[in-house]
C-alpha cells in the first residue's frame, strides 16, 4: 500500500468515525497520532454543518492543539470525566482486531482511556 493510499485510508477511516459515532452533546475523547488530524478536520466540518455541540477531551498536546486551531470545545478528564465515544488510532492490527499502540508519550494515559468511554473506536 503506497503512502498515498495509506494516509487516504485513514481519511475515509475518521470520516466514517466520526459520521456513525459523533452526535450532539457527545463527549469525544481524541488520540493521539496521524489519524486524529483526518478526525478533527471531519469532526470541525460535522460541527460548523450541524451545530452540534460536543466535548473534546485530548490524550495529547497535539490533539489539544488541533481542537483548539479548530474552534473545538476543549475540557480534560478532570471536568468531563465520562466519555461517550474516544477517536484514536493504532500502529498496527492483524486479522483479529488485536491493535499495536505506539509506545510515545501519550501512552501512559492512553491506557488509561479504556476505563472511561461507552464507546472506543
Amino acid at each position: 500500500m503506497s503512502i498515498s493510499s495509506v494516509e487516504s485510508a485513514k481519511d475515509l477511516a475518521a470520516a466514517q468515525a466520526v459520521k456513525d459515532h459523533v452526535f450532539d452533546g457527545c463527549r469525544l475523547g481524541v488520540g493521539s497520532g496521524s489519524t486524529v488530524v483526518y478526525a478533527v478536520k471531519h469532526l470541525t466540518e460535522l460541527v460548523k454543518q450541524s451545530s452540534f455541540k460536543v466535548t473534546c477531551i485530548p490524550t495529547s498536546f497535539q490533539a489539544c492543539q488541533l481542537i483548539t486551531e479548530n474552534g473545538l470545545e476543549l475540557s480534560d478528564l478532570a471536568r468531563t470525566p465520562e466519555l461517550d465515544v474516544v477517536i484514536d488510532g493504532a500502529d498496527e492490527c492483524d486479522s483479529d482486531l488485536t491493535l499495536i499502540k505506539g509506545g510515545g508519550g501519550c501512552q501512559l494515559q492512553e491506557k488509561l482511556w479504556p476505563l472511561v468511554p461507552r464507546k472506543w473506536l
